[in-house]
């Protein structure tokens, strides 16, 4: 059974789909409603109700007191599946991205009539909209953010990685210089020259390393941000 809160142009389509999935229409209201006032004075038994319409357009309450009325209707009730609809409203309002955070997942802000059928049927059907579907509606700022985040560790490691590659440069020249002075590269001298150049090696061998293993390998970015404080 269903109860439908809905302006005249969207009861029409409402009792086509319930026709078809053969949904008996028990309670129905099509006027501007304040969602607050209905839920406490309506005479519906709501114990007998699977599915619950709610309009947006038909309700003429602020957006917190929708989302309050309909979360704790949803607590209230944890049988009843609530179906909103709010034709024209982007996927990223405060108002669905609210009652998606709020375990409401069958929303439809379609205003196409033929794709609000479609999907007034997927959210009356045994399943319904699930929470993968209704993604959409998440807040794209928390995803942002982390992007943000990882762009500005990112970007500080590469400052510190050309830092540092700068000053090996530099050592690199002044060796070359040291050994370039030595006319007779023999002896004592000509031994600590290559073992300085051997050194040198080593530690840019192991700095590209650290580099390559800092861009391929993600749990050892995350290790170095935690010691960077960056997470």
């Amino acid at each position: 059974m269903l109860n439908y809160i809905a302006t005249e142009a969207t009861s029409g389509l409402i009792q086509k789909v319930c026709e078809k999935q053969n949904i008996l229409i028990l309670y129905e209201t099509r006027e501007i409603t304040n969602i607050n006032t209905y839920l406490k004075e309506t005479k519906a038994n709501f114990n007998l109700i699977k599915y619950f319409i709610v309009e947006v357009n038909c309700l003429d309450n602020s957006e917190k007191e929708i989302i309050d009325n309909i979360y704790n209707f949803s607590r209230l009730h944890p049988k009843i599946r609530i179906i909103v609809l709010a034709q024209g409203i982007p996927n990223q309002n405060n108002l669905l991205n609210s009652l998606y955070d709020n375990g409401i997942y069958n929303i439809i802000n379609s205003d196409d009539r033929l794709e609000i059928e479609e999907q007034l049927t997927n959210c009356l059907s045994n399943e319904g909209i699930s929470k993968i579907e209704a993604k959409k509606f998440e807040k794209v700022e928390v995803v942002q953010e982390k992007d943000s985040k990882f762009a500005n560790a990112k970007m500080k490691m590469q400052s510190i990685i050309n830092r540092l590659n700068k000053k090996i440069r530099i050592k690199n020249i002044n060796m070359n210089e040291k050994i370039e002075s030595i006319h007779q590269p023999n002896g004592v001298c000509f031994l600590i020259c290559e073992v300085l150049r051997a050194i040198y090696n080593v530690l840019v061998f192991i700095w590209t390393s650290f580099g390559i293993l800092f861009l391929l390998n993600a749990q050892f970015r995350y290790m170095i941000f935690q010691i960077l404080e960056l997470k």
